[in-house]
């Protein structure tokens, strides 16, 4: 039986025993930190994660680049199929071949250590061979979403500096301009069908991208064609992980154009190695659902990363399709799913769909991209026996800075523990406030970002001189360490002065049983400020049977009066991003 150190709360001093001291050491953590953290009393509002709170011991961290990382797997696991895409497999020797020679036509094409290559591609075998060829000779990969329009993939592509970019064909209508103005000099394109089983069943979602012919793009290189005829580099550029950066991620500001938040090889390194051994919640090999995009952080740290490190096998979904995610988790065995609370609440949607299906392969189910909610947890573990973990994480903290712990330190109503890190909790002016007191989140380890790219007043604003990053979230921590999230800062409603969190009426909503999927927003009032709007999507058995009154009534039962949503609003779908977030802000009336 594994001994678990019990909370810092309990145990005060003798918290920080030998096994921690020696952990945080072996990971050079700076010593200014592990002071300050010995300073916090035991009531104040702070957690460093003990190592007996994770599934296995962490490794030494090497000092080495990303594609370094996954190199040294390659030549273990050279076999093992690494990747399947479109049904198509590719072994770790394959793939990195693949790798070398894309990044022997990069340096061709006169790109070096430090240069920005832009990606604009769904996830894909084609977006990994670029991610890990760009960081072999020391450039910077930057993705762009695909869902991007001209004017939004021109803006990343000019603040980030990249004078090539790596498209899928079917999208060379929203950069053509970036050729013809001269912003770029290299393009790059490939095709859906490049690399796919012939005989693969075409989801619906799929079919336009699979039905659009293949044409020559003048002026542009394809992708397969160049690195058919080129020889394989042999050496990676040298860098320094701690300093370099390996990847340029874009997110969206609270106002204003996206920040590119700027990854380190050491920080991709070390996020491989802890996501990894901290929840290694299964048995054997890896078999990886990849669905979050890779144009966000959790497309690279939630799991593929941590996949290829283990010499596990990733599956890149570059569409999200409902039937088709059922017949790629039974037929090859998917163990890990990452994916957000609306993946799981659309798996649930289709009952007959789990029933035909065999979903016991799964070990681990894990929300991601927003916090899961309670119901939804218990709706997932009563229909499939497989628990739902919560977890947190932003750009900034490299994707999972916080999750639960099977088995060891897990809690349904909170977000979880730190992931080898810090968190604490203070008020507007800074000041750490007290266990079970709300205020701002504040992370702190050695997975956070450098900073946001060229932009010096934003950086100083969110990442603290003392490693501390401020996280724009409202949460609290337990008496048992647990963190808790309450909602963003900026999207709490403020109703005849009080604070009124989006997040814990949704909680409610989701306990009754016609609820699909609902988002709280505020709505304006000119006596209130702003009252509680409420935009429900109702399970198809409940469609005109539920009126706006049954729904305050529920509400009635669990909600102070000043929380009741006011305004209640049917509508057959929500909004959502690529990551399937939802998105709040076309749900309010301004």
């Amino acid at each position: 039986m594994k001994n678990i150190m019990p909370p810092r709360f309990q145990m005060g001093a003798d918290f920080y025993d030998n096994t921690l001291i020696e952990s945080y050491q072996k990971l050079a953590y700076p010593e200014k930190w592990m002071a300050e953290s010995r300073g916090y009393t035991p009531e104040n509002a702070y957690v460093i994660s003990h190592p007996t709170w994770f599934m296995e011991p962490l490794p030494p961290i090497p000092d080495i680049s990303i594609y370094e990382l996954f190199h040294r797997t390659a030549q273990r696991h050279a076999d093992q199929t690494a990747v399947i895409f479109l049904d198509k497999k590719i072994s770790y020797r394959d793939l990195d071949d693949l790798i070398r020679r894309y990044a022997a036509v990069l340096r061709d094409l006169g790109i070096g250590k430090g240069d920005m290559v832009a990606t604009m591609l769904p996830n894909s075998l084609q977006h990994l061979v670029s991610f890990y060829a760009v960081t072999m000779i020391g450039a910077v990969h930057t993705p762009v979403d695909v869902m991007f329009q001209p004017d939004e993939a021109a803006y990343q592509v000019r603040d980030s500096g990249a004078r090539t970019i790596f498209i899928l064909d079917i999208l060379y209508d929203k950069v053509e301009k970036l050729r013809s103005t001269g912003l770029v000099d290299h393009m790059i394109v490939t095709n859906v069908r490049d690399w796919a089983n012939p005989d693969m069943i075409i989801p619906d979602s799929l079919k336009y991208f699979w039905d659009t012919p293949k044409e020559k793009i003048p002026g542009t290189i394809d992708f397969f064609t160049a690195i058919e005829k080129t020889a394989p580099l042999k050496q990676p550029e040298t860098v320094d992980p701690r300093k370099d950066m390996a990847l340029l991620l874009y997110t969206m500001a609270t106002t204003g154009k996206p920040l590119g938040v700027i990854e380190t090889h050491f920080n991709l390194v070390f996020n491989s190695l802890t996501h990894a051994h901290a929840f290694r919640s299964w048995e054997g090999r890896e078999i990886n659902f990849s669905i979050m995009p890779m144009f966000h952080t959790s497309g690279y740290l939630l799991h593929q990363l941590p996949a290829l490190y283990q010499g596990g096998t990733v599956i890149p979904i570059p569409i999200f399709d409902l039937e088709d995610a059922f017949r790629i988790i039974k037929t090859y065995g998917v163990n890990v799913i990452f994916a957000p609370p609306t993946f799981f609440i659309a798996l649930m949607s289709r009952p007959d769909m789990i029933d035909l299906y065999d979903l016991s392969s799964i070990r681990a189910s894990v929300g991601c991209a927003a916090p899961v909610p309670e119901e939804v947890q218990k709706q997932w573990k009563d229909l499939t026996g497989i628990p739902l973990i919560n977890g947190w994480g932003m750009t900034e903290t490299n994707s999972g800075g916080i999750i639960s712990i099977p088995g060891i330190k897990e809690k349904d109503d909170a977000i979880g523990i730190p992931v080898y890190s810090e968190v604490k909790i203070t008020d507007p002016e800074g000041d750490i406030v007290a266990r079970d007191m709300e205020g701002e989140i504040c992370y702190r380890g050695l997975q956070v970002a450098a900073g946001y790219y060229n932009k010096a007043k934003e950086t100083e604003a969110a990442f603290m001189p003392d490693g501390w990053l401020r996280t724009g979230d409202r949460g609290f921590i337990d008496k048992n360490d647990f963190v808790h999230f309450v909602d963003r800062i900026k999207d709490l409603i403020v109703a005849s002065g009080y604070n009124i969190s989006p997040m814990e009426i949704e909680n409610v909503l989701y306990l009754h049983p016609a609820v699909e999927e609902v988002a709280v927003v505020s709505h304006p009032d000119p006596y209130r400020g702003e009252t509680v709007k409420a935009v429900i999507s109702l399970k198809v058995d409940y469609i005109g049977k539920i009126t706006e009154q049954d729904i305050k009534d529920f509400c009635k039962q669990h909600l102070a009066t000043y929380k009741i949503p006011k305004i209640i609003d049917f509508r057959d779908l929500l909004p959502k991003s690529p990551v399937g977030k939802l998105m709040r802000h076309e749900l309010k009336d301004f």
